[in-house]
């Protein structure tokens, strides 16, 4: 299991290399993680939390692009559904707040900084990826915490 995890970031690493450069995520990459999720869940023989959290993240991200299609490429669709079906229903949109909020953060110092503009596009992919990287190894434990706090 730990070499899946360890393809699944290394191909994460190349998207978002790519997308930081081009503004592209290319499909054979967002098929290979596909791959590896279903290939996860087979090993798991658990189906349920795979196919939720790919339906979760690719319905919502879809839905993004449809009403915001400059804002939310269709790559960008198609990499979020991959990496729900690897994470997970709960750690999927664990990883997509994970991506909002680190985009959102970066993109705030890029237009204090005059780095950009809010004109300007930012590849989402990169954050999507770190999203996906922090809720892998910190996931359970933010959702611990989190919801102990409501639910002690």
């Amino acid at each position: 299991m730990t070499l899946l995890f360890l393809l699944f970031l290394a191909v994460l690493f190349i998207i978002a290399f790519i997308d930081l450069r081009s503004f592209r995520i290319p499909d054979p990459l967002v098929f290979a993680l596909s791959g590896l999720g279903v290939l996860k869940m087979v090993l798991e023989g658990s189906y349920a939390p795979s196919l939720s959290g790919f339906l979760a993240l690719f319905g919502f991200f879809f839905l993004l692009h449809l009403f915001f299609p400059k804002g939310m490429g269709f790559g960008d669709v198609k990499l979020a559904g991959s990496i729900g079906l690897f994470l997970g229903f709960r750690l999927g949109v664990l990883s997509a707040f994970l991506a909002f909020i680190s985009g959102g953060l970066v993109g705030v110092v890029l237009v204090v900084f005059r780095r950009k503009t809010l004109k300007d596009p930012l590849p989402f992919g990169p954050f999507l990826a770190l999203g996906a990287l922090l809720s892998l190894f910190f996931g359970e434990r933010m959702l611990s915490w989190y919801l102990g706090m409501f639910f002690p």
